[in-house]
């Protein structure tokens, strides 16, 4: 699944290395909107490192050009509501100053990162544990644990249970609002007596493309670990369908066209800075296989 570049910028970048000879589970720490510097093929760069980004390290297109990077014979696409997103990769040499690796890449025919020259996910990371602090701890903080899922290329997230289908959460503290596929919404619908409210809004959901959304208002609070939703912003136009969630300002005379299922789809709720909010890091253990929220 592609990026949600999805930007406003929070407190200054930093990346914090912890050495620790007889500690290899010493935690890579990322700080505000972790934009870091690295050298890509040879050429200083700035890399956001983001829960939200997927494992392969996604270049913009003007970086990987400026570094000479040549795509192979077999491109790919992937499509954000009806736009379609074609993609190139490669292998090059990336360099975070104590980590320096070799990995498959991949760019875009469409920016991916608005801010520095690419992203990458804790999947693309050659560090076992990667804590993303957010802001200072505060008394009162319990830890949830979560498991995590890694798939190859794709984003690190979790996973839940709802009406029967499995709900993948990610979470991405530089976006600032929490949002779910219409398969999402459609599940959590279901479980907890959701209903449509409100006027049609827009949502970057990647690329820099806008997708409508709708808010869902729920009857029950929705738990995940710590975190608490009473409502969820879900896209209305594409990945699933919404025609089987009540609409509380439905017009009987209107007409409304929902995306039909074809193939396989992976629901997804991703989890934005107005949830987390409360909380104080997210740490994505891998040899454990948990993600770990500090929150009030």
């Amino acid at each position: 699944m592609p990026t949600r570049p999805l930007p406003i910028v929070m407190a200054s970048a930093a990346l914090c290395l912890l050495m620790g000879a007889a500690k290899p589970t010493t935690p890579l720490v990322v700080r505000g909107d972790g934009l870091v510097n690295a050298t890509i093929g040879g050429t200083a760069a700035r890399i956001r490192i983001t829960p939200w980004a997927p494992a392969a390290p996604t270049l913009n297109p003007d970086f990987a050009d400026r570094i000479g990077l040549k795509g192979g014979w077999f491109g790919f696409a992937v499509k954000v509501g009806p736009v379609k997103v074609n993609g190139k990769s490669s292998v090059t040499r990336l360099d975070f100053g104590t980590m320096s690796f070799r990995r498959r890449v991949v760019w875009f025919d469409r920016r991916y990162e608005p801010q520095g020259d690419g992203a990458v996910g804790p999947g693309g990371l050659p560090a076992e544990v990667i804590r993303f602090e957010l802001r200072s701890p505060r008394p009162g903080e319990r830890v949830a644990t979560l498991p995590l899922v890694q798939r190859l290329f794709q984003p690190t997230y979790s996973r839940i249970t709802v009406a029967g289908r499995e709900v993948n959460i990610l979470f991405d503290p530089q976006h600032a609002q929490t949002l779910a596929t219409a398969g999402a919404g459609g599940a959590i619908a279901a479980d907890y007596g959701g209903q449509l409210v409100g006027a049609t809004g827009k949502a970057e959901v990647a690329f820099g493309i806008d997708r409508p959304i709708r808010t869902l208002k729920l009857a029950r609070s929705l738990a995940i670990g710590p975190l608490r939703f009473d409502s969820v912003p879900v896209r209305i136009g594409d990945s699933g369908s919404v025609a089987g969630i009540a609409d509380a300002d439905a017009d009987p005379d209107e007409v409304v066209v929902t995306a039909k299922g074809g193939g396989k789809r992976r629901d997804v709720l991703i989890i934005g800075r107005d949830a987390l909010a409360g909380c104080s890091s997210i740490i994505f253990d891998k040899p454990a296989k948990v993600i770990r929220l500090s929150c009030l």
